[in-house]
């Protein structure tokens, strides 16, 4: 048993004991080994990583195929709930790296053909189709791999395996138009047998006025191959050649190393990889054979890109290239200061006119499929080629992203939620959440929707199969819409980003709860939606003020109420879960680690006699409870020593400076709102170190004289200039090596040290009673002031969730630091009176 899958085993155990336990730990083996075989997977078992995030990745499509594809791999439900839920820590780095390898090593294409296809997966273009046709290779693989590794049919250089599986793995990765169609259009049904899919390709081959020209027609033709079965033994033929290779030969470049004491332009060949196996313990400048070949006047320092192109264009003028960059800068920032005057976004004018004539089309059924298509566009977000992959169903069994029919005709929305971060399974206390989704469908769409499907009321949404004859006549219809209409040009673009476009100039919801709702993963989400953790039913509640917003715009425009409803309030489920983040503590867990830390400083209170162990147990107590309380407060990520200075606490300004996540530009740097509670525990904090130094003067004077810098720092930096200012705090924001504030004091031999704090020491600390994640306050924060109905601006101010463009700190920034602190400060007040942070006095004090 390989390293990886002790630890696999280890983890889908543990997983075991906490949901299924009626599985142990042989049968888990047995079923680990049963899929491990199959796959024909190699030994590392590198990349396994890749073949969860592949049903991950095809359940979102079509869950048919991904159910198939499951069955077919005897890859058993526990097991991927396992890899897939809860995230797969291991302390090995080299382990973790093989587990989530993308890359195959030098052999496996012709070792483990099958198994690269699998690993590969995330290079695929997936539609409903094309994740058709994966599980249908993957089954007639099976039924079929006997003649594929049979000798007699291999050729010289592969066997018939390697050629189907590495055929089939470009086919689905190439992006060229005459593939992408055949992806859209086989096979003709779900199930259709191998030699029904082995026609269709072979009528794509030989019909000469549907491919005139098809230069991938190789990876179609051994495709047909594969799925008829019927391989014959290779001829050898023999070519003429003429005497003289005319075609110039490419070598790859050597490698070289200086020789030590020779000329500058004189180097030593050394081979592209060792030639003695790292077996014996040698060094690795002893793996390689005594070279006496030498390369001479060659400049092996630079090498510029084959594939490179220059630029045809470089100015060389510096005042050019400043006036260029100031250009980029101000778009980028107008980007991300739209006004509601915007004329990228639709008015409510053009809105009124484009729903009223939608309502007209929709009476005309050569139409409804376009006025589909547009309305899908408004209100969800999504491109042609997003809308392609969405199905209507009405089996729960069978899920997978689009319209879902219940038995009372009713429609809902359905789409997956999923992170790649995953918790831990040790982790206690978080929020359990649910990764599907179900929204409420307009009732008006719905009947559109089912009216066009016709008697078959399940499949795809768009019967048309070409992205390209969909968009083309989208473009026209909207074109010829707005050339009878004085307003502007409605284009695709406005219809796909209007709710983009109207959450960044209004600020109605947070665009978080559209990205939850209908999967769409706007740029204004990127990193927030790692944190975000909300109510089901309060996402639908969100959903219902943005567009009932943008209908009362449309009302106060015209006077008139608009005749049909864009969002019905509803909910799938009557009782309330939660959806987005894993690492969202409850409440009652943190009620839970605040007594722990509590009842910790309680014990280890010292004696009247202050002794050393005594003193250094109550310090680390005191100094946990406060960086737990600065963590959920502030929303700092996991970092080492969390407030590197006290010179960054501006008590009565209720701020502080936060370089958690920073880079030679400070660019994020950003300034953070601090509870009344915070502050003054902070205050006690630092009260308590200038005890601390007093009590252990004349045992530690060296620790104490370092508690002197931390204590008394705003009184050494008061007198910096703006480049003294500016290199010190280049120093100080590295906390991992500077001393901070926030240390534990540790006994070795008859001394004490102190070590700065680190994110799974303070785990450790309560793990006991219970072990969250150490940036569980984080999530919680950012959970809490979504569910407060924060201003997004502002929320995004105080977790440092900008991009480029929105800096706070910025010169070019209107925001008031001030009055965000003022409006954000009553709100985490009363969300750590919720949960119970209090103040605490420190006895030494």
């Amino acid at each position: 048993m390989t390293s990886l899958k002790q630890y696999l085993v280890e983890h889908i155990c543990r997983y075991c004991e906490l949901k299924m336990p009626q599985i142990g730990k042989d049968e888990v083996c047995e079923d680990l080994d049963e899929f491990v075989d199959r796959i024909f997977a190699p030994e590392s078992l590198g990349g396994l990583k890749q073949l969860i995030q592949m049903i991950v990745r095809i359940r979102n499509i079509s869950f048919h195929s991904a159910h198939t594809i499951m069955k077919e791999l005897h890859l058993p439900i526990y097991i991927f709930d396992a890899l897939h839920n809860y995230s797969f820590d291991v302390d090995d780095r080299y382990i973790s790296n093989e587990y989530h390898r993308t890359k195959y090593q030098k052999g496996w294409c012709s070792e483990y053909p099958f198994y690269v296809v699998l690993l590969k997966s995330y290079e695929y273009n997936l539609t409903i189709k094309s994740c058709e046709l994966f599980a249908a290779f993957i089954k007639h693989y099976y039924s079929v791999l006997d003649t594929l590794r049979d000798k007699d049919l291999a050729r010289e250089s592969s066997t018939r395996e390697e050629d189907a599986c590495s055929n089939f793995r470009l086919f689905m990765r190439t992006n060229a138009s005459e593939l992408n169609y055949v992806r859209e259009t086989i096979p003709n049904i779900t199930g259709d047998s191998p030699t029904a899919i082995a026609h269709q390709l072979d009528q794509y081959l030989n019909s000469k006025e549907t491919w005139p020209y098809l230069p991938h027609k190789n990876y179609l033709r051994t495709l047909c191959h594969f799925f008829s079965n019927d391989w014959r033994p290779p001829k050898h033929i023999r070519r003429r050649r003429a005497s003289i290779d005319r075609l110039p030969k490419r070598y790859a470049d050597p490698i070289a190393i200086p020789i030590v004491g020779a000329h500058n332009d004189i180097f030593a060949l050394i081979p592209d990889e060792p030639l003695i196996p790292n077996s014996e313990g040698l060094n690795e400048d002893d793996q390689h054979a005594a070279q006496t070949f030498v390369i001479n006047n060659r400049d092996v320092d630079t090498k510029r890109d084959k594939t490179e192109l220059l630029d045809t264009a470089i100015p060389f003028n510096k005042h050019v290239q400043k006036r260029t960059a100031i250009d980029i800068t101000a778009s980028v920032r107008r980007s991300h200061n739209m006004g509601i005057q915007n004329t990228q976004l639709l008015m409510p004018e053009e809105l009124n006119f484009l729903a009223r004539k939608l309502i007209l089309m929709s009476h005309q059924a050569e139409n409804s499929e376009m006025v589909i298509v547009i309305w899908l566009m408004l209100l969800l977000s999504k491109s042609v080629e997003e809308l392609q992959s969405l199905v209507v169903f009405t089996d729960l069994s069978s899920k997978q992203q689009g319209l879902y029919i219940d038995e009372l005709g009713q429609g809902w929305w359905f789409f997956y939620v999923s992170h790649s971060a995953k918790a831990k399974l040790n982790n206690e206390g978080l929020r359990e959440n649910k990764e599907e989704v179900f929204t409420s469908c307009p009732e008006f769409l719905q009947k559109l929707i089912v009216a066009n499907r016709g008697d078959q009321l399940t499949g795809p949404i768009l019967k048309e199969k070409d992205p390209k004859v969909i968009t083309q006549s989208v473009v026209h219809k909207l074109k010829k819409l707005s050339d009878r209409h004085a307003s502007g040009r409605v284009s695709v673009r406005r219809l796909v980003n209007f709710v983009s476009y109207y959450l960044n100039s209004t600020e109605v919801i947070d665009p978080i709860f559209i990205d939850y709702s209908y999967a769409v993963h706007m740029y204004m989400t990127r990193v927030a939606r790692s944190y975000a953790n909300v109510s089901d039913h309060f996402r639908s509640v969100q959903l219902e003020k943005l567009w009932r917003n943008v209908e009362q715009d449309i009302e106060s425009y015209t006077g008139n109420v608009l005749p049909i409803s864009l969002f019905e309030l509803r909910h799938f489920d009557q009782a309330d879960s939660f959806i987005g983040s894993s690492f969202t503590p409850t409440n009652d867990a943190i009620s839970t680690l605040i007594n722990s830390l509590t009842r910790r400083i309680s014990a280890s209170m010292p004696s009247f006699q202050h002794r050393l162990i005594d003193i250094v147990d109550y310090h680390n107590a005191f100094t946990a409870y406060t960086a737990w309380m600065l963590l959920f407060g502030t929303g700092y990520r996991a970092a080492w020593n969390p407030l590197p200075t006290f010179a960054l606490f501006l008590p009565s300004l209720n701020l502080m400076g936060i370089s958690d996540k920073d880079d030679s530009d400070f660019s994020h740097s950003r300034i953070v709102a601090v509870p009344n509670v915070l502050a003054s525990q902070l205050k006690e904090y630092k009260r308590h170190l200038g005890c601390l130094r007093s009590l252990l003067r004349v045992l530690l004077p060296k620790l104490c004289s370092t508690i002197d810098n931390i204590v008394d720092v705003e009184q050494n930096i008061l007198s910096f200039n703006h480049s003294q200012a500016t290199q010190w705090y280049k120093v100080i924001r590295n906390s991992r090596k500077e001393q901070g504030p926030f240390f534990f004091l540790n006994r070795q031999r008859n001394s004490v040290v102190a070590t700065n704090l680190s994110p799974s020491e303070l785990v450790n600390y309560c793990k006991n009673e219970i072990q969250l994640p150490a940036n569980a306050g984080r999530h919680w924060l950012k959970s809490h002031l979504l569910k407060k109905n924060i201003c997004p601006e502002l929320i995004n101010f105080q977790m440092g969730h900008w991009q480029a463009g929105e800096v706070p700190l910025g010169h070019y920034s209107a925001l008031s630091h001030v009055e965000a602190i003022n409006e954000m400060v009553p709100v985490l007040d009363e969300l750590f009176e919720e949960v119970g942070w209090k103040t605490l006095k420190s006895v030494i004090s």
